[in-house]
Order: C-alpha cells, then structure tokens, then sequence
C-alpha cells in the first residue's frame, strides 16, 4: 500500500507543474537567439534586430536548411512596439528567453541605455544572464556575417567570452549582464562593457569562407572596452586598460605579461591576483599579490634565483604603473573607474591612490637551462 500512496501523491502533483500547462511547440515560436539595435541621434528612430534560429538548419536530414539564423529588421520610435511589429513579417511568435547577447551600436550606448534597460527589465519572460555588448562597427555588419566554427553568432561571442572565464584566456572578466548595468545606474563609479568590432567593412559571405581560410580578415574581434556613465557611453580604453580596470576591482585575478629581463623577452603569467583595497577620505591604498609563472624565456643567461629576482621586480614595476596610469586616466576623462566616490573618496580627481604589488615567482615554466643558485657551476 505504501508505494501505491506515494505514486498517488505525485499523481495529485502533476497539476500543479506550471510546465505542463504552458508547452509551446517548437514549429510555433521563432526562438531569438541574438538581439540588437541601433538608434539615430537625430531623429530618435530605433532599428531593432532579432536573429532568429531556423531549427530544419539544426537537422541531420539531407536537404535540410544551410542557414542557421534567419535576421529580421524593423523599425519605430518606442521599444514596446516592436513586439507587434514583428507579427508583420514573422510567421512564428517571438520567443525572447533563449537570446545569448544584446548588442547595441556606439551612436546608441552614447544617447543613454537607460531606455532599454528599463524594456528587458520589465519583460516578464526575460532571462537574467543575458551578455551586454557595444558595437564599434555597424550593427547590421555584424549580424550579416558568418561566425567561424559556431554557426549562429550570438553563441559564438557567447562561447568566445566563456571560454575566457573558464581560464583559456587572460583578461577577460565575467560577461557584463544585463542585470549589472541596472546596479551601475545607481553609482558614480564608471562600468566597462565589452566593444566588439568586425574586422571587414562588409558582412562576410559565403563565397568568400570557401576563397579566404584566413578568419581573422572578416570574423568578430574584442576591441578594448566602452566606458559607460550612469548608463551613457562617455568614451572608449584599450584592451590592455580594460584587463587593469577589472583586475583593479577584484572581477579578475590573472594575467599575462612581456616583460624585458637581462636583454630578453620574458613572459610571465601571474595567476591568484589578491587585491586588498584601503579607503580614506584623502585617497586610496591598493596591495596587490601575485603568483608568477615563466612560461617563455629568451634570455641569454640561464635563469637563476637572482634573475627570477629580477623578473618579480620588473613585473611589479610594470604592475604599478599600468595602475598608476589608469588612476591618471580615470581622473584627467572624469570617468571613476575604481569607484573612489562610492567608497567616500572626497575630491577622488585630485585624491592620493599608490598601489604597491609584491609578486613571487612560484615556477618556472620554458628556462633556457637548469635552475642554479649563483655563482655554482
């Protein structure tokens, strides 16, 4: 009797799965999987973007679809119309919770963002992890184009941008979301969101895949990053800036330098990155810690523990003046990019902020020979 109660219970349960009342077929949405738009400054028009996944392209059958995503553009004055508007030439419901990245073009991110941030915050089917991009080439390029090895763009930049979180590249910060540009309107700290570039002025076609093997001639590129103010765009840092900027606000704890060591190129991985940050009214201390790590080594003389000496002292010189540097930056744009005000900074521009980094060489990856203390044979 005691397994036919409990088979009885689930059964009474199965109603109140929200899931089984609200089963959408898969032939009746057209799934988004990529989002953009664009904004014209003069007349306040928005050009909004939905690249759309076809699911035959998606089939092993022979004869399927070859493209992957189909795009659909439209145009209004007011985001909430959009919806609607796209009833005029999709057969499918729009279907917005699977959309990987939004996309905004520069001239749009400049005017404020504030508007469309408001719109995804108030869908109600909206997920919370979507990727937040700027685009410094047109929108329309980058979504006529053909991604390398991912078929569908919005999970390429997706899976370039994972990947770098899950430690195959250096630099690169957790993906700035939707939800985190809700947080910034409310402090004076400046974000930065990653700029994304396309490498050919024009989208590329398949014609030329099959002609030029060389991706990096059209294919999509991370171009530093877009500083935003309270929800606008007030200007634009390089990558190298970017990488301090998050490494300085704890959101990244490796990196990888060159540095110059005894007439060769020396590079050292620093992994483990510990930032302990001290506020005052006058300023700001910062104590940086690093483990380092020779991966490549092109010295003439051997490595040994005063060279490896050498090196950790090169690298937190570097370390604190791409810091310094950045400090200097900030206050000469007006852009508070270590978020000195929100900690009770007073006249930040002008504040004293020193960093001090202490790094330590924990091994020695590609040595030009063995590992000897000084003056042994």
């Amino acid at each position: 009797m005691k397994p036919i109660t409990v088979l009885l219970c689930l059964l009474l349960c199965l109603p109140l799965c929200a899931g089984c009342w609200d089963m959408k077929e898969i032939n009746e949405l057209a799934i988004v999987n990529l989002g953009a738009a664009d904004k014209d400054p003069e007349t306040g028009k928005i050009t909004a973007y939905y690249q759309v996944i076809n699911p035959s392209s998606l089939s092993n059958r022979p004869g399927a679809d070859k493209a992957a995503v189909y795009t659909f553009k439209f145009e209004d004055y007011s985001l909430g119309r959009f919806t609607k508007q796209t009833t005029t030439l999709m057969p499918r419901r729009l279907f917005m919770p699977h959309m990987q990245v939004l996309i905004l073009s520069e001239r749009y991110a400049k005017q404020g963002i504030e508007d469309m941030i408001n719109f995804v915050e108030m869908s109600p089917d909206r997920r919370t992890n979507i990727l937040f991009l700027v685009a410094e080439s047109p929108v329309e390029t980058i979504l006529n184009s053909f991604s390398p090895l991912e078929r569908m763009p919005g999970r390429y930049i997706r899976s370039l941008l994972d990947l770098s979180n899950n430690g195959y590249g250096f630099g690169t910060p957790e993906p700035i979301r939707v939800k985190n540009l809700v947080i910034g309107l409310y402090r004076k700290q400046a974000m930065v969101v990653p700029l994304i570039r396309y490498t050919s002025p024009r989208p590329a076609e398949v014609t030329d895949r099959l002609e030029d093997v060389n991706i990096r001639k059209q294919s999509f590129l991370f171009a530093g990053g877009a500083v935003l103010l309270q929800g606008r765009m007030v200007g634009k840092i390089d990558f190298d800036e970017k990488e301090f900027y998050f490494i300085l606000n704890k959101d990244v704890t490796s990196t990888l330098v060159t540095l110059r060591v005894g007439g060769g190129n020396v590079d050292v991985e620093a992994d483990g990155i510990r930032v302990k940050r001290r506020f005052r009214a006058g300023g700001a201390e910062y104590r940086l810690r690093a483990d380092l790590r020779i991966v490549n080594n092109e010295q003439s003389a051997a490595v040994t523990i005063r060279n490896m000496r050498e090196v950790e002292q090169a690298f937190d010189r570097y370390f604190e003046r791409k810091a310094d540097a950045l400090f200097r930056l900030s206050a000469d744009k007006g852009w508070d990019l270590l978020g000195l005000q929100d900690h009770g900074v007073k006249d930040w521009r002008s504040a004293k902020v020193t960093f001090d980094m202490r790094s330590e060489t924990s091994s020695v990856g590609n040595t030009n020979g063995p590992l000897r203390s000084e003056g042994r044979n």
